[in-house]
C-alpha cells in the first residue's frame, strides 16, 4: 500500500508500505522521524566532502605524481589514494609509504583499495608501475601544455 509521508525534514514522499496493517503503522510512524531520500543523499554526499577535504588537507605536504588511466579510473583512482595515502600518513612515516607514493596507475589503486594498510605498502613495493620520482618530474615537464 502506498502512502505519503511527511518527513522530519518537511519534505513529503510516497512510500510502498507492506505486510500486517500493525506492521504498515510502524514502518510509517518511523519513517516520520526519518529524513526524505533527497535530504539522506544530500547529507551522505556533504559528508563525503568534507571527509575527501580532511584526507585533501592531510596529504596536502606530498608532492604525489599524476594518475595514469581512462578519466573514471583516474577519478575514482585518486579518491582512493588520497584516502588512503591521508591513513597511511597518520600511522606511518613518509619514508614508509614511499613506495605507495610512487604508484601510478589508477587501476592498481583502485584494484588494492580493500588491503590492509600493510598489505597495501608490501603491494606498493612490488607494483610494476612504479616511478621514481625523477621520472615523474621529468615526465611532467616534458608533457605539452593543453589549453
Amino acid at each position: 500500500m502506498e502512502q505519503r509521508i511527511i518527513h522530519a525534514c518537511g519534505h513529503e514522499q510516497a512510500h510502498h508500505l507492506t505486510g500486517f496493517d500493525s506492521q504498515q503503522e510502524r514502518k510509517a510512524k518511523w519513517l516520520k522521524t526519518t529524513t526524505c531520500r533527497d535530504c539522506f543523499v544530500a547529507e551522505k554526499r556533504a559528508e563525503e566532502a568534507a571527509a575527501a577535504a580532511l584526507s585533501s588537507a592531510a596529504i596536502s605536504h606530498l608532492d604525489l605524481p599524476l594518475l595514469t588511466g581512462s578519466d573514471r579510473q583516474i577519478n575514482w583512482g585518486a579518491t582512493i589514494r588520497t584516502k588512503r595515502l591521508a591513513g597511511l600518513t597518520d600511522l606511518y612515516n613518509d619514508a614508509d609509504c614511499d613506495a605507495c607514493l610512487r604508484v601510478t596507475d589508477a587501476k592498481w589503486w583502485i584494484d588494492h583499495r580493500d588491503l590492509t594498510d600493510v598489505d597495501l605498502i608490501a603491494a606498493a613495493t612490488q607494483a610494476p608501475d612504479m616511478q621514481s620520482a625523477s621520472a615523474v618530474a621529468a615526465s611532467i615537464t616534458d608533457m605539452p601544455r593543453t589549453a
